[in-house]
């Protein structure tokens, strides 16, 4: 066994063959992107990288099958052998380990920037179904490498493993035939077992959010993202309901699942989608559509793999130092001031952002609008209309589950889209934009927050 120390977890262990992919030249790249992109202008000790957090979720993914093991073994052992278990086991810990390989620079950002997924030179006859006009994620991206590394004979992967992997990975992705041969396909499957380890990799209470939560806190500094891991992990199981596997947690750590949620809801609304770094987001955007820098995100693996942060960063000062645009913003810092930020759901703030909008323009005051939508919760998605949880509780003496929705309030309540819209302008236009407002009455300063809780930042 090979260890390394983590800030977030502690000692995380991994096996010689592991090692291989941990050191593998794609993996390696992830040292050189940041997992929260520019919100190190914001909060300056978020300059954590993917690299990490992958080793993350490969650990905690690692711990919550040990834990279902543990609690739920023998429902498992039903189905499968050994052999079979620790398959499972491994294809974990290597999809947790590969699930944001294909992160561009400066991660979601550049998203934008992706071409469409038919352009990809994706592993033939991997995609049960793939609209070749939709614009790449970064998950498409993780299949192309991943099938990438099942080439050659010194691959660390064999072809039908890498297949399995990237199937929990990418939900358009299909098992390998071996898979299907032992196992059933991802629908109609032995007892559900792919959409049960799927659900670990990317769902409602998934080895991903559980570090990049704790692990973002840690690093912004803020405590939001905090919740009790270890409590949640020691409580969960898996039951057959149905004929199907689906994943519990104790009555008495729904509390715990409650915070996770709401780490996750606080998180997003302070530091994910802050207002300034959405701001520098469009400065690079812009950059990259105006000219100002280069960026074109390859499609094929080999030059994908050469794209860094620093790659990006190095044109950004080049271009500050030849144009005073976007990129000297961005090297400067200096950030566009938030107007108005709305909440769509909401038609008093819709009613405002419209008049805003009007005013501006008959005032000619240049302006841009970021919106950023969101979901919180995976309910209603892969688990038939529900988060696919059970809570487990004793009453009178016998065991019973029944739908997380059913025990806990606040999944509910916090099961929207977070669909806002911010308004801004350049510093230069903040005294007009000031004069705008006046216009309609808000005494409130531009880039300031009046008095209580103010939507006009």
């Amino acid at each position: 066994m090979h260890e390394i120390r983590d800030p977030i977890h502690g000692t995380v262990s991994f096996t010689a063959r592991e090692r291989a992919v941990v050191d593998h030249p794609f993996v390696q790249r992830l040292r050189h992107v940041r997992q929260l992109g520019l919100v190190s202008l914001v909060y300056p000790g978020a300059t954590h990288d993917r690299f990490s957090h992958c080793l993350g979720a490969m650990c905690v993914v690692s711990r919550v099958w040990e834990r279902i093991m543990e609690t739920s073994g023998d429902v498992l052992r039903r189905h499968f052998e050994d052999f079979d278990l620790e398959y499972f086991h491994r294809l974990l810990r290597l999809a947790g380990l590969l699930h944001d390989i294909g992160h561009p620079p400066f991660s979601h950002m550049a998203e934008s920037l992706m071409p469409k997924v038919g352009e990809l030179e994706l592993p033939d006859g991997w995609f049960g179904e793939l609209d070749p006009e939709r614009r790449a994620k970064h998950e498409d991206y993780s299949v192309l490498l991943i099938g990438a590394m099942s080439e050659g004979d010194s691959s660390p992967l064999p072809p039908d493993e890498a297949q399995d992997i990237a199937s929990l990975v990418h939900y358009g992705v299909s098992p390998s035939p071996s898979w299907e041969k032992r196992y059933g396909g991802t629908d109609s499957g032995q007892v559900g077992i792919h959409r049960l380890l799927s659900s670990l990799i990317s769902g409602e209470l998934d080895c991903d959010r559980m570090d990049y939560l704790l692990r973002d806190a840690h690093f912004t500094g803020v405590a939001y993202g905090t919740f009790d891991m270890d409590h949640l992990i020691g409580n969960l199981g898996v039951t057959e309901s149905g004929g199907i596997l689906l994943p519990t947690v104790d009555s008495t750590a729904v509390r715990a699942f409650e915070d996770f949620l709401l780490a996750r809801y606080h998180m997003f609304l302070q530091v994910y989608l802050h207002k300034t770094a959405l701001g520098f987001d469009r400065f690079l955007e812009r950059a990259v559509a105006e000219g100002e820098i280069s960026l074109t995100i390859p499609t094929d693996a080999a030059s994908f793999v050469r794209l860094r942060d620093s790659t990006v960063t190095e044109a950004l000062y080049s271009a500050a130092e030849r144009v005073d645009g976007w990129s000297r913003r961005l090297v400067t810092r200096i950030p566009a001031r938030s107007l108005f930020r709305a909440s769509n759901g909401n038609e008093e703030d819709r009613a405002i952002m419209s008049r805003l909008v009007k005013v501006l323009e008959r005032r000619s005051v240049p302006f841009f609008r970021i919106d950023s939508r969101q979901y919180l919760s995976s309910s209603g998605g892969s688990f038939g209309g529900g988060s696919g949880l059970l809570v487990r509780r004793k009453m009178f003496g016998r065991i019973a589950f029944e739908p997380m929705e059913r025990y806990s309030e606040l999944l509910n309540k916090y099961n929207e889209i977070i669909d806002l819209s911010g308004l801004y302008v350049l510093c230069e236009n903040a005294l007009a934009a000031q004069r705008a407002m006046d216009e309609l009455g808000w005494p409130i300063r531009v880039g300031m927050s009046g008095g209580k809780q103010s939507r006009f930042l």
